[in-house]
């Protein structure tokens, strides 16, 4: 199967689905991931939003190494996403890139702006994916495509319908997360966590609710014509 994760910023997929793709990887499945902003205001310790781009640009480019995954990058800017015909443009050229049967994506309550905007349209352009006549430049896909939404940071109103153990994948999914190191500095500024900390108490506390050690939760986007398939998640 081909697997599409997408995210608002670098370090989204990550931090919220890394042990899934890193499971869906180990079962010899295609990993894709796009990425709606650069994360070209997640930092004060760089001169320029250029700057920031290209360095959280570059980290994700590690950190995708975890999953031999294709990256996309759509550039909007950061802080300041909004759905538009050329924001869904992109989004749908991204979703019909990876050819996906499984997609990821922010929620779209999330409290973050850009995260729930990225959710939004992600699930605005499902209907769009075989239409022909649609603005796009790739061609339309016409698979029964599922899409599910990761978690909220801090776990902040989401509950999980559904989860996916991950306890052995804990440590390489870790390991992904530290390539985001601008992003490793940034939250112990922005929110005196340890970020990986933050990560690892988040799957504890999925896992409790699963009864494993660690796990990530999700919940199904439905809409007439692409029902969830929950037997698709590793």
């Amino acid at each position: 199967m081909n697997i599409l994760a997408i995210g608002a910023h670098p370090d989204d997929v990550e931090f919220l689905c890394a042990g899934t793709l890193l499971k869906y990887r180990s079962q010899g499945h295609k990993i894709f991931i796009a990425l709606t902003t650069s994360g070209n205001q997640g930092s004060n310790g760089h001169d320029s939003r250029e700057q920031i781009a290209a360095i959280r640009e570059a980290e994700q480019l590690e950190a995708a190494k975890f999953f031999d995954a294709e990256v996309r990058f759509l550039r909007f800017d950061d802080e300041l996403l909004i759905d538009s015909q050329e924001v869904r443009r992109a989004v749908l050229n991204a979703m019909r890139w990876a050819n996906p049967d499984v997609i990821f994506t922010n929620p779209p309550w999330d409290p973050s702006p850009d995260h729930a905007e990225t959710g939004k349209v992600v699930g605005k352009m499902m209907l769009s994916l075989p239409g022909k006549n649609l603005p796009a430049d790739e061609p339309p896909i016409y698979k029964k495509v599922s899409l599910f939404y990761w978690d909220i940071p801090g776990a902040i109103d989401f509950q999980p319908e559904v989860y996916v153990d991950i306890s052995y994948f804990l440590e390489k999914k870790l390991e992904a997360v530290s390539k985001h190191q601008s992003q490793v500095e940034w939250m112990a500024h922005y929110t005196d966590d340890d970020f990986l900390e933050y990560c690892t108490t988040l799957a504890r506390i999925r896992g409790i609710q699963a009864a494993c050690k660690y796990a990530e939760g999700f919940r199904a986007f439905r809409i007439h014509g692409y029902p969830p398939n929950y037997k698709l998640l590793p």
